[in-house]
């Protein structure tokens, strides 16, 4: 069943990524139900309950997530769902810009909108302090493993971030490319 589930969110669609902090792995992120055409997608952060799940780390992950979307591959619009009872990421994600969608107030998994105006306006000084606070003070970048260059999804998304990134240069090594971003 495992694998059946997996085919069907296996491409272009959708992205999971696992969140590693000192080499330990403690989440999972993805961008799923993408739409090139409009540039949207839903996202979502999963922490099971452990050492970080109440740290600054899953919001940091959130925030690196939406610029992820918004920076490097030009989204417009995101979405994410929000339990009615979890205030702890209600009040993060509306720090970030997100707005809960009409009509959502009595629905247990609520859905929130953000666009790429809002989070830059209102999560600007926390993209500084994110950027501070792990030591990376020159911005966002992107690797592409040398593993994934025959991945072909990987590649269709390194297409779509060269159309939509401000990409400052890039390196070519023994690990891979890596993108380095306004």
């Amino acid at each position: 069943m495992q694998h059946v589930w997996f085919k069907t969110i296996n491409n272009l669609n959708n992205l999971y990524f696992i969140v590693q902090y000192k080499s330990e792995k403690i989440g999972v992120v993805n961008a799923r139900n993408i739409d090139c055409e409009n540039r949207t997608c839903e996202s979502g952060i999963f922490f099971p309950e452990g050492k970080y799940s109440k740290t600054f780390i899953p919001a940091i992950v959130a925030i690196m997530t939406m610029e992820f979307g918004f920076r490097l591959f030009g989204a417009f619009k995101g979405y994410a769902r929000v339990l009615k009872t979890n205030k702890a990421v209600q009040n993060m994600i509306r720090s970030t810009g997100y707005e809960r969608c009409d009509g959502q107030e009595d629905v247990e998994n609520q859905l929130y909108e953000i666009t790429r105006e809002k989070f830059l306006k209102k999560a600007g000084k926390l993209i500084r302090a994110m950027y501070t606070v792990t030591g990376n003070e020159e911005g966002m970048t992107l690797t592409i493993f040398r593993e994934d260059f025959t991945n072909e999804i990987v590649m269709k998304w390194e297409e779509i971030g060269k159309k939509h990134a401000d990409v400052i240069r890039v390196e070519e090594g023994e690990e891979g490319r890596i993108y380095h971003l306004k």
